[in-house]
């Protein structure tokens, strides 16, 4: 058909609109939760006894002498979880004529679900100085039932400027083939690592790090010349969870605290810890009548995350 060209300028050159929305960048699952127990949490919170090993032996020097016994020692340590919601609402007239064929509902549906798994990685980190998270303080409960709130132990930090050659001698330093190892070293002397079954901790460890860590492993030449650990890291720079070197890495570029340019990652046993959730994220999409009958779509969930071994979580600060 031949151009009109009778019609009106206006006419000639309408907007058009496209009938599907292009979505912001964001991470839209977990990355974290991989690493971690999950066990369900059905009222105010779980408690995990502990029973730590014993030290009680002794030589026998006499026949018929005493046997002095120890008293085996035992705690708890407890998860508790904390409710949370992902509240929108779209009004009916406005969505009417935003100018798509497509709704607004259920790409923001997708988005809060996006929303909720991140909330995800930030309580698996937690934050100094608050409860939970592997960075917060613990919930601990004494045999007399009085409630504690442990700290992060620094016992258990990899030294900023950790590396082979100079020990925490020299400049400050980022994540490296070094800095894994002493790792290892440090978990396998509280008997934390097993290799060989000596141990009752077999489960793998976890390694949270930025996209800048795993950069700094890729450039270092320890690990450069190890093909495969190379390409394993290339995994994990692209969001894989992945085994590496011992540990089972996921990239978190939000939670990790930093400061004056040191980056906290964080490693774990697994066993050292739990997640603990009441609700998993739950999706409620309702007509508000006293709001023009308004569309309202939240979700709710019920989580948290504490320590329960210290021995077993270790910071590991970075420049970079």
């Amino acid at each position: 058909m031949a151009n009109n060209l009778s019609l009106p300028a206006v006419e000639s050159y309408r907007p058009e609109f496209e009938d599907r929305y292009d979505v912001e960048f964001q991470q839209v699952r977990s990355r974290s939760i991989g690493l971690c127990d999950q066990v369900a949490v059905n009222g105010e919170y779980r408690e995990f006894p502990l029973a730590n090993k014993t030290d009680s032996i002794s030589a026998i020097t006499d026949l018929y002498g005493e046997t002095s016994p120890d008293v085996p020692t035992f705690g708890k340590r407890r998860v508790t979880t904390s409710p949370y919601k992902s509240p929108l609402i779209f009004d009916r007239v406005t969505e009417k004529k935003f100018g798509t064929g497509e709704s607004q509902i259920p790409v923001s549906i997708a988005n809060q679900k996006a929303e909720a798994a991140r909330h995800m990685d930030k309580v698996i980190v937690g934050e100094e100085g608050k409860n939970g998270g592997l960075l917060g303080n613990a919930i601990e409960v004494a045999a007399n039932g009085v409630v504690s709130y442990p700290a992060f132990d620094s016992t258990y930090t990899i030294p900023v400027n950790y590396d082979f050659a100079s020990g925490a001698a020299g400049a400050d330093k980022g994540m490296s083939y070094d800095k894994l190892m002493k790792l290892r070293t440090e978990l396998s002397k509280l008997d934390v690592m097993s290799q060989d079954g000596s141990t009752n901790n077999p489960s793998p460890f976890g390694l949270i790090l930025s996209s800048d860590q795993v950069l700094q492993l890729l450039q270092d030449e320890k690990i450069r010349n190890r093909d495969q650990a190379s390409a394993k890291l290339e995994e994990v720079a692209s969001g894989i969870l992945t085994d590496v070197m011992g540990f089972t890495m996921a990239v978190d570029d939000r939670n990790l605290p930093e400061t004056a340019g040191v980056k906290t990652c964080v490693a774990f046993h697994k066993g050292s810890v739990k997640f603990g959730y009441n609700e998993m994220p739950v999706h409620e999409l309702d007509r508000l009548p006293t709001k023009n009958h308004s569309v309202q779509s939240v979700f709710y969930w019920d989580w948290g995350f504490s320590r329960i071994w210290d021995a077993g979580v270790f910071k590991v600060p970075c420049i970079g």
